[in-house]
């Protein structure tokens, strides 16, 4: 088996789980119609928004537990416990039938989301190749689209239960993966084991001479940092009574060196920006709330006048998430982040602007009320879903630097959860007050103030090393050894002597 290959098998775990995601995200959807329809159990408004945001709540408690679970335990162990939550949240939604045991599975859906958001992306980074680093991430847009677009395929042939049964084959298949897959050697190299760092990343990666200059300079790098840590720990006083205040102080300390380096808060800002820009450019909104949004746009009264509609947009995410990849591949990041976030802006914009034209009565052609609507919608989804969807992992990915990964990943991903929360919590009621055209408006100007701050700090990151990445938030060509403590570590300096 040759590298990519191997790169590719290490992979598939997390896509999986991605696509597992998916099968949550667009669930709600399955399971609002076919209650409704059937009459069996009666949601409220209030329930249905609750029971689609409830994801955010728990997401929040795993995206600060995701990081202790990979300092502590490794990526490959961290990546096995995070996909338990998701497929007992499936068995929950088998064996229960009211609203509270809808709202516990997707409070352990969001577990699982909230636990993989910062470790998703950090998987693909440390295991592939700088060339075949944005391709990989954005495989991930493509699993997502295809767990939303299976689950309503198979929510509109099966029970909600029967639905549930079969979205949970994605974490089983992707336990197994992860059990045959070798630990990260990004993450061996931080806890000095170097040689089987050597070991696990000639298995994955190769050996030739590209990868092996790349490995040396991750353990140079390394080997500078625990030589700057051993010469500071000699150097302090070892009285015992001192340590716990000693601690306190200098994860304090700290705290304020690493918020003060360029390579860690330009990364967070940017990741932050960018989440934002996913979650209100309609990533999980559009697959719960499809439904509404159609019905509002297309001026329709039921769901099922919007039934083929709604799977064209969901056929449409995942062909765009699979031509993404070539354009990752053949076209710098900034040019398709930029591109396809301008054109986003302009298709909500657009569709909002018709929206209250035709409510005030300006357009009166029958066969335009129908065409350029869902023309408009099509628009919009090309333009998300080409560019800032499968975007969104990739620089998020690919922007931190070794030390700081996991900090500031789960810094970065924490603003993801309250803000998927917000969004899908708010989106019935902004629906309702303000119409969906009010609320396209609303997320078109917060997507351009996130786009505008990342046009000034995000540099090009294509086909570059992590490190090269890395220094050019420094404004340096050289590694420079930086005081990098044990925050890092989530304040056990033990764990790296």
């Amino acid at each position: 088996m040759n590298s990519l290959l191997k790169q590719t098998f290490v992979v598939s775990g997390a896509a999986l789980n991605i696509a597992g995601h998916g099968c949550a995200h667009g669930f709600p959807a399955v399971l609002f119609a076919q209650l409704n329809s059937t009459g069996d159990i009666i949601l409220t408004e209030h329930e249905t928004s609750w029971i689609a945001s409830v994801v955010g709540a728990m997401g929040i408690v795993g995206n600060f537990i995701s990081p202790i679970l990979m300092t502590r335990y490794g990526r490959q162990k961290a990546h096995l416990i995070t996909t338990l939550p998701a497929l007992l949240g499936w068995i929950i939604f088998v064996m229960g039938n009211s609203v509270a045991y809808f709202i516990f599975a997707r409070l352990l859906h969001g577990l699982a989301l909230g636990l993989r958001t910062p470790l998703a992306a950090i998987l693909v980074a440390e295991y592939t190749e700088p060339k075949y680093r944005g391709a990989f991430l954005g495989t991930f847009a493509i699993t997502l689209g295809l767990g939303i677009l299976l689950s309503h395929v198979w929510g509109a042939h099966l029970t909600w239960k029967n639905t549930a049964m079969v979205c949970a084959l994605f974490p089983l298949i992707s336990m197994a993966i992860i059990t045959l897959s070798p630990e990260s050697p990004s993450w061996l190299v931080s806890k000095g084991r170097f040689d089987e760092a050597r070991k696990a990343f000639r298995w994955v990666r190769g050996d030739g001479p590209e990868q092996t200059e790349e490995l040396e300079a991750m353990i140079k790098s390394q080997e500078r940092e625990m030589q700057i840590q051993e010469n500071r720990q000699n150097s302090e006083p070892t009285k015992k009574w001192k340590g716990v205040v000693k601690s306190v102080t200098n994860t304090l300390k700290d705290v304020l060196k690493i918020f003060k380096k360029k390579e860690f808060y330009k990364p967070s800002i940017i990741a932050i920006s960018m989440l934002i820009v996913f979650e209100f450019g309609g990533a999980h909104m559009v697959p719960a709330y499809g439904n509404l949004i159609l019905q509002a746009v297309l001026n329709k009264k039921h769901p099922d006048q919007v039934a083929w509609q709604f799977t064209v947009i969901d056929l449409l995410r995942t062909i765009c998430a699979l031509l993404a990849i070539f354009l990752l591949k053949y076209y710098k990041r900034r040019t398709i982040l930029f591109t396809s976030g301008v054109l986003t802006v302009l298709s909500l914009s657009s569709i909002s602007i018709f929206v209250y034209m035709r409510n005030a009565g300006i357009f009166s052609e029958g066969w335009l009320l129908d065409v350029l609507p869902m023309f408009l919608m099509i628009m919009y989804t090309l333009s998300f879903c080409l560019g800032v969807a499968p975007l969104n992992w990739v620089i998020c990915g690919e922007v931190f630097p070794l030390a700081y990964r996991s900090l500031g990943s789960t810094l970065s991903t924490s603003f993801l959860t309250p803000s998927f929360m917000i969004s899908m919590k708010t989106a019935p009621h902004m629906y309702s007050s303000i119409g969906v055209q009010g609320a396209f408006l609303v997320y078109s100007s917060m997507l351009t103030v996130c786009l505008s701050i990342m046009y000034v700090m995000l540099p090009e990151t294509k086909d570059r090393t992590l490190i090269d990445i890395e220094n050019s938030f420094k404004g340096s060509n050289n590694i420079e050894p930086d005081v990098q403590l044990s925050l890092i570590e989530n304040g056990n300096r033990a764990n790296k002597q």
